[in-house]
């Protein structure tokens, strides 16, 4: 009944207002293992993650748009444009620049093809504030001039969908591909493709299905989810994040902020006894209401989420305890106890495997967790990310209702 409701709103949101869900749309970082024994720095960064699309690439997103070509003059100025003007889409009170749009433009995404600038106008402002939709924000990453007549940007667009009661929030990234007018340089045709799909020609189940997942809950893991929090005592989540890559609603490229986390030693944990133990060494550091705080500052500190479990592939496995953001720049030493060190965790980009939900935590074995490394590890590669882990080195990140598989990347 919810998931036909659901296409119903769909649909009739597409013949009221020309309904689009473009695919405009960036990563949960870290991982531990280095020189100061479970952290490395981080790596340089890469080259574009557009390269299949670069045959003679003449802008990248906050570079200079110039070429001697002036052949390329107009898509240059829409690159600049673009660049300025997308992170506002969706701002209430920003006026798109509707004079770069040919007035007969066809837009074109997994679910909708049509033309004309009113469709085009009416489907940026039901995504900004309607009565389905509000919140929309776009996080631009990329935009680059491909040829004199197109110009790619690479992004991650979410809005909250305010027509259900519990206001789901989607979210989605991906590629657009705008087409210019050889005469006029006016955008004639504007192509979205979502990460999360592999058939992006409208309209498209995978495309509606991937919509419909988003829309309705799921209340098993709702239900578990606050549970458990009560029963592992489990606390908020508080590393935070910009989406870079949704491939799918287990797998991810976040990149996370900067955090600071107390950790064991490395190889405090290689069994059952030894992981409880560690956990009630973070525990005594944090304090609680009957057990009085290790730190310098002598102050109880809130439980978080996730706790993590850091290996470098040689069996030398740490917990982890993420302080909250505002204790990143000031986190307290430990204080009276052995065994525990503080670390800050550089913004990282962090690809993401998560086993959440009733009855996850029945998967985590050994082999399991292996096999969903390697998972995780060739999905990235085949995106053009680069692992920079070593071969086996892993963490997991556990939360009240499951946990997910982090490995470091960068844009290859």
């Amino acid at each position: 009944t919810m998931l036909a409701l659901a296409i119903c709103l769909l649909a009739t949101a597409e013949r009221v207002s020309g309904f689009v869900v473009p695919s405009l749309a960036p990563a949960q970082g870290l991982r531990l293992s280095s020189s100061s024994s479970l952290h490395r720095p981080p790596s340089p960064p890469s080259s574009s993650l557009l390269q299949r699309l670069r045959k003679t690439s003449r802008a990248v997103c906050g570079c200079s748009m110039s070429s001697a070509d002036s052949s390329y003059a107009r898509a240059n100025e829409l690159a600049k444009e673009l660049e300025e003007e997308l992170p506002s889409l969706f701002e209430l009170s920003y006026e798109p620049k509707w004079n770069l749009y040919d007035e007969k433009v066809a837009f074109r995404d997994p679910l909708n093809n049509f033309k004309g600038i009113k469709k085009y106008q009416d489907n940026i402002q039901m995504l900004k504030d309607s009565p389905l939709f509000t919140d929309g924000k776009m996080d631009l990453h990329k935009v680059e001039v491909v040829d004199p007549n197109t110009v790619v940007t690479r992004w991650t667009l979410g809005m909250t969908f305010k027509a259900f009661p519990w206001k789901p929030r989607l979210e989605f990234t991906g590629s657009t591909k705008y087409v210019l007018d050889p005469s006029s340089g006016l955008v004639v045709e504007h192509i979205d493709e979502w990460d999360s799909i592999s058939n992006n020609q409208p309209i498209s189940a995978e495309g509606l299905a991937d919509v419909v997942s988003q829309l309705l809950p799921n209340p098993l893991q709702v239900i578990s989810l606050q549970g458990l929090r009560q029963l592992k005592g489990g606390g908020e989540e508080v590393c935070r994040y910009q989406l870079i890559r949704r491939f799918s609603d287990r797998m991810e490229v976040r990149r996370y902020e900067a955090f600071a986390v107390a950790q064991s030693e490395a190889g405090s944990v290689y069994d059952k006894d030894s992981y409880l133990l560690a956990t009630e060494l973070l525990r005594k550091y944090r304090g609680d209401a009957l057990t009085k705080p290790c730190n310098s500052l002598a102050k109880i500190l809130p439980a978080t989420e996730p706790q993590l479990q850091m290996d470098s592939g040689r069996q030398d496995s740490a917990l982890g305890y993420i302080l909250p953001p505002e204790w990143t720049k000031k986190a307290p030493k430990p204080s009276g106890i052995a065994g525990l060190q503080v670390v800050d965790v550089p913004e990282s980009l962090v690809a993401t495997l998560a086993v959440r939900g009733f009855g996850a935590d029945r998967s985590r074995t050994e082999q399991a967790l292996l096999a969903s490394r390697e998972q995780l590890a060739s999905l990235v590669s085949r995106q053009g990310f680069e692992v920079l882990e070593d071969e086996g080195a892993f963490t997991i990140a556990s939360f009240a209702d499951g946990y997910e598989i982090w490995l470091r990347v960068r844009e290859k």
